[in-house]
């Protein structure tokens, strides 16, 4: 019975890949900066700072202990560690680019079990024109972006955090790679 029980187990963790795979495909989008020949590197350089934004999560991953302020504390304390200075969302729109981090998380919890199947992405949202048009109507797009998928159990919620701040110091690198300090 317990083999048995062992097998099931397995055959739903790799359901539950396959479900973050299908999070992070879906969830996947071309970079603007990339479309347009231009690093996503390169998109952050002349920046001042960010704001940072986070989706709202799910209830259930809540109830796990994760939360939109978890989240937000690791972010903008690798960014001010990191001489990044993160603005208010009221101090980004004045900036011409209206840049702002955004931090999206997915989640899926099994049913019967206690994990979740789940996916992130960071992207750096900034506005941008069409230089086709002459009136340059402005538009908000990704210009850089990181994501990531995994399975979590109920009671590691908190670890989902780590693969978020690794892609955050990723961000940051970025940033003062084309904006030394």
């Amino acid at each position: 019975m317990n083999t048995l029980r062992l097998q099931h187990r397995s055959a739903w963790m790799k359901h539950l890949v396959l479900i973050a795979g299908i999070f992070l495909y879906a969830s996947s989008g071309m970079n603007a900066a990339l479309g347009a020949g231009v690093s996503p590197k390169e998109s952050l350089r002349g920046l001042q700072g960010v704001a940072v934004v986070i989706e709202r999560l799910k209830p259930d991953i809540k109830e796990a202990g994760l939360s939109e302020e978890k989240i937000r504390t690791a972010v903008e304390l690798i960014l001010r560690s990191s001489g990044i200075r993160v603005l208010s969302i009221e101090e980004a729109s004045l900036t011409a680019s209206f840049p702002y981090l955004y931090v999206t998380l997915n989640s899926l919890k099994a049913k019967s079990y206690d994990f979740f199947a789940y996916s992130f992405r960071l992207d750096l949202m900034q506005l941008v024109s069409l230089t086709h048009i002459s009136a340059q109507p402005k538009l908000f797009t990704s210009t850089w972006n990181r994501q990531g998928v995994g399975i979590a159990g109920i009671d590691k919620v908190a670890g989902i955090i780590r693969g978020i701040e690794s892609d955050v110091k990723d961000f940051a690198n970025d940033f003062l790679a084309v904006n030394p300090r």
